[in-house]
């Protein structure tokens, strides 16, 4: 029964696998979930560039709620 689940998941794979290397439109659908987390991760890394380097220590400093 494990062999079965192992072989089907197997070929599942090399399916997709398939698909992906022999159309570039699949590849682009497939890959776009990656791109937009990276246009994210630029986005902030943008706005910190923005803001200086002591933007942040400022901003701990006003939140800390030490007694």
């Amino acid at each position: 029964m494990i062999n079965l689940i192992v072989i089907a998941i197997s070929a599942i794979m090399f399916a997709l696998l398939l698909v992906w290397w022999r159309w570039p439109a699949f590849r682009v659908w497939i890959e776009a979930p990656k791109y937009s987390m990276l246009r994210q991760e630029r986005r902030f890394d943008d706005q910190q560039i923005k803001r200086g380097p002591g933007a942040n220590s400022s901003l701990i400093a006003a939140t800390d709620c030490s007694e």
